[in-house]
């Protein structure tokens, strides 16, 4: 990556009139320095950190609420079921699955089309986004006011579809944020229990599950709508010198910062969804995280249901499952913190890959209250790190902006049809023991595969170095050094996968 100094450069430089005048493809190839990713004792000007902070005041807590709303309304119908769902509505169980089961139908349809959207041209990423958000807390509002099972199903397909939109928030990410940083920037029980507490029939008319729907419906759109006004669209989109949030330096140092493992101008390039069909990364990805989202899904939509086993009342199960997500939060901040630190993600997945499956065997083969409540805490610090931390994995292993986005796809594409699986095989109260065993199978599934790609990566990158080295020993110029990543992808001989 250059060095110089935005300052020193003629005032034309500053003047980034995109996408139209984006530079040539190949002259957005980089040193063999730029690929390796570790950046991290790498002094940063004064003008970069300032870059940085605004993006971590502004980016980050913004997708940090988009993620936070989403996960409240993909998993508030399991709260919804304690809170009278079912009886009100006169669903039988099946049909209730058939409920969890159509939001990942919609999700599945439009995965691919919510991750490299942002990339076509007079695409907006904002407003993209944003305006998702807003759709899928509408559809989570409307489900307050459902009369029957019909209603129900079809708005969880269009709460799937519209957050399908919002996984393409990796993609934005890795445009603004190095290799290294990625993962560090990357309460539904209380507020469901404050619901079931005081928002009662006789209070408000309502029942209390069409009001968990409603105020969470609500707080979903009014995020999406600061979205479209906060978060900057892609530095190289940004037309002109105006910004609100950046400065024509900061918007220079941002394209800088993106050649790392970006070409800056890119648009969608279809042949890169092949390249990433063809790739075996991409499967081993995917395999890992059918394991996590089987698990995710599973917790999210029967947590309160496992807690409510455990021989709590309704209201204070729901107070309970505070607990386990309490600890999500902590170790997923902790973990995502030092795996960048150490700019290692494939051994820090491994951990929390393993600690989830240390509490599923704990909920196999255990019966006293507070060993069950301890292995619900073991299992959400183990999987909701692992999501952070696959998704910065692929994501910082996965040069070009189509093939990253496809990667992903299919990662998410096989992740949420085992979240199908998930809403189906706990269906054997109060052990739920076929449930815990297949999710702890495909988690100790993902850790093998994990373990593969660990391997793999560190072959491939010793290989380039030894041919480099041959390449430096001739004094001879690789081919690939006249190539960029948009060309190359992560098969550029120079590009250095983090393991």
């Amino acid at each position: 990556m250059s060095e110089t100094h935005p300052s020193k450069l003629p005032q034309s430089a500053l003047d980034v009139e995109l996408v139209e005048d984006a530079p040539d493809l190949k002259q957005a190839s980089l040193s063999e320095k730029a690929f390796t990713g570790h950046s991290a004792n790498v002094t940063k000007s004064k003008d970069e950190k300032r870059l940085i902070r605004k993006l971590d005041l502004t980016v980050v807590p913004l997708s940090a609420l988009i993620y936070f709303v989403a996960y409240l309304d993909r998993n508030s119908i399991g709260n919804a079921r304690l809170m009278g769902l079912e009886k009100d509505l006169g669903l039988t169980p099946d049909q209730f699955y058939n409920c969890l089961t159509m939001f990942f139908v919609g999700y599945i349809v439009f995965m691919l089309p919510g991750n490299i959207c942002q990339r076509l041209p007079h695409v907006s990423a904002p407003i993209l986004i944003g305006g998702s958000v807003i759709l899928f807390g509408a559809f989570c509002a409307g489900l307050g006011d459902s009369q029957n099972y019909a209603t129900v199903l079809t708005l969880r397909v269009f709460v799937g579809a519209s957050q399908a939109f919002i996984q393409g928030l990796g993609l934005y990410a890795s445009f603004w944020y190095k290799r290294d940083e990625l993962a560090t920037r990357s309460g539904i029980g209380l507020i469901a229990y404050g619901v079931q507490k005081d928002l009662t029939n006789e209070s408000t008319g309502l029942g209390p599950w069409r009001w968990l729907f409603i105020i969470e419906g609500i707080a979903a759109m009014s995020v999406g709508v600061v979205t479209i006004f906060v978060i900057p669209r892609f530095a190289d989109k940004i037309k002109g010198r105006k910004n609100w949030l950046l400065t024509p330096t900061d918007v220079h140092i941002a394209l800088e910062r993106a050649k790392g493992y970006n070409t800056v101008g890119a648009n969608v390039d279809v042949k890169q969804i092949w390249t990433a069909l063809k790739d075996p990364k991409s499967w081993l990805f995917a395999c890992i995280n059918a394991g996590v989202a089987l698990g995710i899904a599973s917790v999210g939509n029967f947590l309160p249901t496992f807690v409510r086993s455990f021989g709590y009342s309704p209201a204070r199960a729901q107070l309970f499952t505070v607990i386990p997500y309490a600890c999500a939060t902590l170790s997923t901040i902790s973990v995502s913190y030092f795996s960048d630190r150490l700019n290692l993600k494939g051994p820090c997945l491994i951990v929390t890959l393993s600690v989830a499956c240390v509490g599923y065997v704990i909920l196999l083969t255990v019966y006293s209250i507070p060993v069950l409540v301890f292995a619900t805490c073991l299992i959400t610090a183990g999987l909701y790190p692992s999501v952070i931390l696959l998704t910065s994995w692929l994501g910082v292993n996965t040069a070009g902006f189509t093939k990253r986005g496809t990667a992903w796809a299919m990662a998410e594409i096989f992740g949420q049809c085992f979240s199908i699986m998930g809403t189906h095989v706990y269906t054997n109260p109060p052990r739920f023991v076929k449930g815990h065993a297949i999710v702890l199978g495909f988690l100790l599934f993902g850790i093998v595969c994990a373990t593969t790609l660990i391997c793999l990566m560190s072959y491939l990158n010793k290989r380039r170095a030894a041919e480099l080295e041959r390449y430096s020993s001739q004094g001879e110029l690789h081919p690939d050094s006249e190539r960029s990543l948009e060309e190359a992808g992560d098969h550029h001989l120079s590009f250095q996968y983090i393991l």
